[in-house]
């Protein structure tokens, strides 16, 4: 048989309507949307927390937040976690990572730059790092290559096309698969752009192509923050004191920067499929694109994401190309970031290890008949330290909340507010149901349901030990 291989592209902070195969008519993405037309697109497709950190360990785990750990950026995930890159390096795979991992916290790193990792570094035996601060190895091929650029660099100002730092992320992704497609290696690539949280540094050539008074601003109603719980009013409150909410100007100008990276994105994920056309392995390669959380553009007046869970920073973008799979399906079926894992792992033809909470969903990317996602989706947040931003203890703010295809509840441990909303016909999360006494039999159904996936969710196995 021949190698299987895989390539996994995550962006950070992708609200799902930022691309054109999910309805947006303005931004032009046709490099993503061809590998939609290609493959299976999910609607509803959920990611476990709000911010990076523990939303891309429970991708690489399969695992959930309480259970890997990571419950908020800035907890590193602990080597004992067995990650997806592990099992299939265990297995024979290259395995490479090229931009974003974000498995560390950013904020420990010295200076501005993230040092450069020789691996095996969680799992990847290749590694070039280039997070949400630049990192040593893509500086010093600046200084190498371009050293009139090396400030600018440094402060992601003006770069060039050529000289960009997700140029250089594709770059080292391609020259990864190429060496081990031409050892007649199976790989598995991971290709990461930090980013689309505005404002975004897309090159100086890409930079303006949209304008700010085209871009789409969010529905903003005079009572949402009344019937939401408190700290969504505290935490609007505290970025506008700081400066940091804001205005309609100041926020479509950073929406059009946003659509501008994204468009400049999508030309770096056509430069990397072309090259598995290129290489002659297009056809043995597995294609995933997710994000890694969704992100508020002033949603309910939030700016950015974390510790929120409504659906603009939950329901991600997440497009599957199989080789010989279904082909231009859409996909109503719920899933989560913790079903990523199983699914490679089964695709690969290799054995789950234990401890597993996801579940593989390659009999709906194989379009079997009757193949179905989960009936809900499980989230969590617990101390967002964006939340110290705003001026508020993150020790307050602790969060579950269920989801299923037309209902959503939001728990707060030890508090009498919470979230409730139909989804049928309040989308938007504008009406609150949590203290409504017509719905309290919908509540106290959805909070059973809350406490049968926790309590599904516990640890199977011990923490692992070991260590790489």
């Amino acid at each position: 048989m021949r190698p299987r291989n895989v390539l996994v592209f995550m962006t950070d902070g992708h609200r799902k309507d930022i691309l054109g195969c999910y309805g947006n008519e303005l931004l032009e993405t046709p490099n993503i949307d061809a590998c939609a037309a290609a493959g299976v697109r999910f609607e509803r497709a959920f990611c476990t927390h709000s911010v990076c950190m523990p939303t891309r360990a429970s991708v690489y785990t399969g695992r959930y937040p309480h259970i890997h750990g990571v419950w908020a950026n800035g907890v590193a995930l602990r080597r004992s976690e067995l990650t997806m890159p592990a099992v299939l390096a265990q297995a024979g795979w290259a395995t490479g990572a090229a931009g974003k991992v974000h498995h560390e916290p950013q904020q420990l790193y010295p200076g501005r730059t993230v040092p450069a990792i020789q691996g095996p570094y969680y799992g990847f035996d290749e590694v070039h790092i280039s997070e949400n601060k630049p990192g040593e190895e893509y500086l010093a091929f600046i200084d190498r290559e371009f050293p009139e650029l090396s400030e600018r660099a440094r402060t992601r100002t003006d770069m060039p096309a050529e000289a960009h730092e997700l140029t250089w992320i594709t770059d080292q992704a391609i020259g990864f698969m190429r060496r081990r497609a031409a050892a007649g290696r199976p790989f598995f690539c991971h290709c990461s752009y930090h980013e689309l949280s505005p404002p975004c540094h897309p090159p100086v050539q890409w930079t303006g192509h949209y304008d700010p008074a085209d871009m789409p601003v969010p529905e903003l109603r005079a009572d949402d923050l009344a019937k939401k719980p408190p700290f969504y009013r505290e935490c609007y409150e505290g970025y506008v004191a700081n400066g940091r909410q804001p205005d309609e100007p100041a926020l479509r100008r950073a929406i059009a920067s946003c659509y501008d990276q994204m468009r400049f994105i999508d030309h770096q994920f056509g430069r990397a499929l072309a090259a598995l056309e290129e290489m002659g392995v297009a056809d043995d390669t597995l294609v995933v694109f997710l994000a890694d959380h969704g992100l508020s553009l002033n949603d309910h007046f939030q700016w950015r994401h974390g510790p929120f869970l409504f659906d603009q920073v939950i329901n991600i973008p997440m497009i599957w190309r199989l080789p010989g799979g279904a082909s231009g399906e859409v996909s109503a079926e719920m899933v989560e970031g913790v079903d990523v894992m199983p699914t490679i792992l089964e695709w690969c033809g290799v054995e789950a290890p234990p401890g597993l909470q996801g579940r593989s969903i390659l009999p709906i990317l194989r379009g079997e008949p009757g193949a179905r996602g989960r009936e809900s989706v499980l989230m969590q947040e617990r101390q967002a330290p964006d939340l110290d931003a705003r001026g508020l203890d993150p020790e307050r703010i602790t969060q579950w909340a269920v989801r299923t295809q037309e209902w959503k509840l939001v728990h707060y441990p030890g508090e009498e507010f919470g979230e409730l909303y139909d989804l049928r016909s309040d989308p938007g999360e504008f009406d609150n149901l949590w203290a409504d006494p017509g719905y309290a039999a919908r509540r106290a159904e959805m909070e059973r349901l809350l406490l049968d996936r926790i309590a599904e969710a516990r640890d199977p196995l011990p923490v692992r030990e070991y260590h790489w």
